[in-house]
């Protein structure tokens, strides 16, 4: 199993979630969330420069089958690239396990 977590626009929040229904997915978990995506590190350290303000966004967490992981970026990539800064940004992280409390399933079982 893995663990998506990607960071998109609002304005592609619906588009997002309708089409990762369409391809099955078991479901997603979203947060408003506020983020500077340019590193500190990378800005010009002038004297009086103006620090980088926060952006809004939506992060869009999803647990699938190792399976599905490519096709899933493949439409959340296909749905927000505008090639404009602010895009997002796609984290694929490993998911030892999952638990349904209500039942107990562990596995892909808990997912469905």
């Amino acid at each position: 199993m893995k663990m998506i977590k990607c960071y998109i626009q609002h304005e592609k929040l619906e588009a997002v979630r309708g089409k990762l229904f369409e391809l099955g997915i078991p479901g997603i978990t979203i947060s408003d969330i506020k983020g500077i995506g340019k590193p500190m590190q990378q800005m010009n350290s002038t004297p009086g420069q103006v620090v980088p303000q926060f952006h809004p966004g939506v992060e869009v967490t999803i647990v699938l089958e190792n399976e599905a992981v490519n096709e899933v970026v493949d439409t959340i990539i296909g749905i927000t690239r505008t090639g404009a800064l602010g895009d997002g940004k796609i984290f694929i992280l490993p998911l030892e396990d999952a638990i349904r409390i209500r039942t107990g399933q562990t596995g892909t079982q808990a997912l469905y």
